[in-house]
């Protein structure tokens, strides 16, 4: 993907806003967030094109990836 092209964007998959969610609910609300921050360091994502229909630009956790491809490498 070249990011220096005009109008080719990248969205968070529906997951990583789901873990992100959970981060936020359970580490939020603390004083200056330290936890907070700590644990959106730790978030690791990497960039995934769809491979078929729109092959549309997603964020998704690296874990999901490493997990998949160990999956059809068994």
């Amino acid at each position: 993907m070249d990011l220096n092209k005009p109008g080719e964007r990248m969205q968070l998959h529906p997951t990583v806003i789901e873990r992100l969610v959970k981060i936020y609910t359970t580490y939020g609300g603390y004083r200056e967030e330290h936890r907070l921050r700590d644990e959106l360091k730790k978030v690791d994502l990497s960039p995934y094109t769809q491979q078929t229909g729109e092959k549309s630009s997603f964020l998704v956790l690296s874990s999901d990836i490493e997990e998949y491809l160990n999956s059809i490498t068994r």
